[in-house]
């Protein structure tokens, strides 16, 4: 079944609807932030975001994260932030933003459509089968 899933158009063709956040993203409160159309952005912890990391450490970056409203501290061992946006079928868009404001979008370690929102016992668990192993059976990815 998990082998049949991750090579189904379902996985691969996932990020057709993904999204990313429009503009700036404007800090409010508890690692939520909103872009400039008004969606929300939760910020995810570091131990949530392994597989979008560098291989190696970063450099240090003058004006980390220019397109953030919000203090935000670089960390060099873990300098991609990943952000994610619920949607109302309790899916959700995730970005990968890089210490130059940029998002990844390609390879690997993008942000990919997650469709179980990883929040919850039941959401973890879902977004675990769902979205996280698939890649592992198959590291094949269409934007």
């Amino acid at each position: 079944m998990l082998l049949f899933v991750s090579r189904s158009d379902w996985h691969l063709n996932r990020n057709k609807h993904n999204r990313l956040p429009l503009g700036k993203l404007t800090h409010q409160k508890d690692g939520k932030f909103t872009d400039e159309t008004g969606l929300i952005w939760e910020l995810q912890p570091n131990f949530k975001n392994k597989l979008h990391q560098p291989d190696r450490k970063t450099e240090n970056v003058n004006n980390p994260y220019p397109n953030v409203i919000g203090e935000l501290t670089l960390d060099l061992e873990n300098p991609n932030l990943k952000f994610l946006c619920k949607n109302e079928t309790n899916q959700s868009c995730e970005a990968i933003l890089q210490p130059n404001g940029k998002y990844l979008t390609k390879g690997s370690k993008q942000g990919t459509y997650n469709y179980s929102h990883p929040s919850g016992f039941f959401g973890n668990i879902k977004h675990f089968f769902l979205d996280v192993m698939p890649h592992f059976v198959n590291r094949r990815y269409r934007n």
